[in-house]
């Protein structure tokens, strides 16, 4: 196992990276692009319109804390309860997705990234007049195609929009400037959790980001935004242990349950080691989850099994 070159200069590299003009302008042009989707969806479709649609940023994004490879993931919460419940009706549920399947796929051409604007916009008509909104059987992801159909006719042709069962990737440098990624999950919501249909078997999971929000406010407000520097280092670090991007809710809970003592200082390579020697020596599963103070991180699915890839991190900071 190769061994992160943990400098002075990286990590004060990392935590001082100024990325905001950059967080708050891809914020509004996807704030932009769904409500502009949404407000065109809800000519068709009675479940939708920007009066009962939600868009909740889900990861870094919370927190400020993105490098350089974070994506922008979402979620967009529908509150509709006649969707919720469509969504998990077992009647004729797969004979309908079946369905629409066949018919994207007979239709696939007009998704492609290169189509003209002019065909696309006749073939979204087509498309719309030939699709009958039933409101017994339409689900999540009936909603999340038609979203991807929706959002199509405000992304230029070099853009590329993917829909993946209730989760939707946009990438585009026209519309959004060079590597960056976005991620957005189509999903129920009652007011106060986003439900997240996670198949017929497992059904709903709800994620409440209220819970995490105060968490992580609540810590700021002791130690400052020395919080958010260790998190950028950890992120970057764990990306380049892992090559995949590591579960906030068990970064920030980690980080959470960190002495508010040890945040404290101008130096923050300094503060980084004193955390880093702190979180080598004591048991991870102690930690609780900022979702629920009963959980532990390792037993909350919202953390998504991160502790190998946390573990993974941490070897290749602290090995020789």
């Amino acid at each position: 196992m190769a061994k992160i070159q943990v400098s002075k200069e990286l990590i004060n590299n990392i935590a001082n990276q100024e990325n905001k003009q950059y967080i708050k302008q891809t914020n509004k042009i996807i704030n932009n692009l769904v409500a502009e989707s949404i407000m065109k969806l809800s000519e068709k479709i009675s479940y939708v319109s920007l009066k009962n649609v939600i868009l909740q940023p889900a990861n870094e994004l919370i927190t400020g804390s993105i490098i350089d490879n974070s994506l922008f993931v979402y979620f967009l919460g529908i509150n509709s309860p006649q969707l919720q419940l469509n969504t998990q009706r077992k009647t004729n549920f797969w004979k309908n997705f079946i369905e629409r399947i066949k018919w994207a796929w007979q239709n696939r051409k007009t998704i492609l990234k290169k189509r003209r604007r002019k065909r696309r916009k006749k073939k979204e008509l087509e498309r719309m007049e030939q699709f009958k909104f039933d409101p017994i059987k339409y689900n999540i992801y009936n909603l999340t195609e038609d979203i991807q159909y929706s959002m199509a006719n405000f992304l230029t042709e070099t853009s590329l929009i993917c829909l993946y069962n209730n989760k939707l990737e946009i990438v585009g440098k026209d519309d959004f400037g060079s590597n960056t990624k976005i991620i957005i999950y189509v999903v129920c919501y009652d007011g106060v959790n986003y439900k997240y249909f996670a198949g017929r078997k497992k059904g709903f999971i709800d994620v409440n980001f209220d819970n995490r929000i105060e968490a992580v406010q609540a810590k700021i407000n002791k130690v400052g935004n020395n919080f958010i520097k260790i998190l950028k280092i950890l992120n970057y670090l764990f990306y380049n242990a892992n090559s995949y991007h590591a579960n906030q809710i068990f970064m920030e809970s980690v980080l959470c349950s960190v002495p508010d003592d040890l945040y404290l200082g101008d130096d923050i390579y300094k503060i980084f080691m004193k955390i880093i020697n702190y979180i080598s020596i004591r048991t991870l599963k102690d930690v609780k989850s900022i979702t629920d103070n009963k959980t532990s991180i390792y037993k909350d699915n919202l953390c998504q099994n991160n502790g190998i890839g946390f573990n993974k991190m941490m070897a290749t900071i602290t090995n020789e």
